[in-house]
């Protein structure tokens, strides 16, 4: 089956984090692509229905190839609307958390930027 992996990146003045599934080494949330559904739409509905997050607050940044643990479409969002709310909804799962990202250089290793995202 093939998975679709996803993040959120938060920035300010401050710091920029992405959203990263575990612990070190960190990974992408990363998910099976439902049959019946598009690789976006299989993201945002684990967005929506699983982790809980109004996915209307959301903004598609980019889309890249991640070759994390396999070749999987990468879809990295902002949030433009209510981030304090999508920051609490992802802080309530154990294994989602928000990471500076002088942290991810590694995580960062796995993505072709330069490599158009793939279709089935």
């Amino acid at each position: 089956m093939t998975k679709v992996a996803s993040t959120i990146v938060l920035s300010n003045e401050v710091k920029t984090t992405f959203l990263v599934d575990g612990s070190e080494p960190f990974h992408f949330l990363s998910v099976d692509k439902m049959d019946n559904k598009t690789a976006l739409a299989t993201t945002l509905a684990y967005l929506r229905e699983t982790v809980g997050i109004n996915v209307e607050c959301l903004r598609l940044e980019e889309l890249s190839i991640t070759l994390d643990s396999e070749k999987q479409s990468l879809f990295v969002f902002s949030i433009h609307d209510r981030a304090d709310e999508i920051i609490k909804q992802c802080q309530n799962f154990n294994h989602l958390k928000f990471i500076d990202v002088s942290q991810l250089h590694h995580l960062f290793e796995t993505v072709e930027m330069d490599t158009a995202p793939f279709f089935e």
